[in-house]
């Protein structure tokens, strides 16, 4: 039977970060089935859910100290199990641009929670604008809306939101991993 389990860690970016973590994965007899990984100001933050038997997975959580002790980074490791059902949603992505200011990302997340809509992927940059090399806040959110959630009213509450922080947005279906026919719903 197939196991899980989520290594998260941190720690100070440098080549071959990534080479010895998934390499400590393999030789566990684990493989890495999802990752998201970055450099932030220097420290480099790694999320990956791994799978294998019930044996990889005792190993990578039994020896996880080795690999902490050889790499001098933060490591966590959290067993998980998949869920029994799921509930029936749509996938849509949510992408947002303003000037930079604080409270963005709560405001929206805020109108997203009240109506239940679960956030399945979020990342945010900052960029430079095209003319006036201002920065600008990128946000890309893939979220799950509730099967018989109203869209025209999530919309509407969002619009009022973005309209309020200046945000340029739009919220699209994703079908198949890709955006189904983007509609621009923000200014």
């Amino acid at each position: 039977m197939i196991r899980h389990t989520i290594i998260t860690a941190i720690g100070e970016d440098r080549p071959g970060l990534v080479e010895e973590v998934s390499e400590f994965v393999f030789e566990c007899g684990g493989s890495i089935q999802e990752s998201r990984m970055a450099n932030m100001l220097g420290q480099f933050a790694i999320a990956m859910l791994v799978c294998g038997t019930r044996e990889a997975i005792d190993r990578i959580t039994s020896e996880i100290d080795v690999l902490t002790s050889q790499t001098a980074i933060d490591i966590r490791v959290t067993p998980v199990e998949p869920p029994e059902t799921e509930e029936q949603t749509t996938t849509y992505l949510l992408v947002g641009r303003a000037l930079d200011q604080a409270g963005l990302v709560y405001q929206v997340a805020d109108v997203l929670r009240r109506f239940e809509v679960n956030i399945e992927a979020l990342e945010t940059t900052l960029e430079p604008a095209p003319v006036t090399g201002a920065p600008v806040f990128a946000m890309d959110l893939v979220v799950s809306i509730p099967t018989g959630a109203s869209i025209d009213n999530l919309r509407s509450e969002l619009g009022v939101v973005c309209e309020s922080l200046n945000i340029d947005w739009t919220l699209a279906p994703l079908v198949d991993d890709r955006i189904d026919e983007v509609q621009p719903t923000g200014s």
